[in-house]
């Protein structure tokens, strides 16, 4: 159940990220006549990993986009993702051993009752 609980998380503080990225894509006004423009969003959920990543379209055609990749383990979980906009790639991965972390806190001094 903790598991879950990272991956929805993960998944929230993806969004919280990507979402001011997106504002900048909004559709205005030009002239008279809007802007078009498209966001393809993907969402993919498995019994132990996620996918979610989106990309937006403008008038000139891509314009960027964003994933993220979760999945737990039995030792812990990682999360990798890239985010893309302007020619540019910012690519991230982590790897959380939470089965080391509790098993040192449980032997740390004066960390009783867990």
């Amino acid at each position: 159940m903790k598991k879950k609980g990272v991956l929805i998380g993960a998944l929230g503080a993806v969004l919280a990220l990507t979402g001011p990225a997106l504002a900048d894509h909004k559709l205005e006004p030009v002239g008279g006549t809007e802007t078009e423009s498209s966001i393809d969003i993907d969402l993919k959920l498995g019994p132990k990993s996620f996918r979610l990543g989106g990309r937006v379209f403008g008038r000139d055609g891509y314009a960027g986009g964003a994933w993220l990749n979760g999945e737990t383990r039995p030792d812990g979980f990682s999360l990798d993702g890239r985010i893309e906009r302007d020619g540019k790639a910012h690519n991230f991965k982590l790897n959380a051993n939470i089965d080391e972390w509790v098993r040192r806190a449980i032997r740390w001094p004066g960390v009783t009752g867990l």
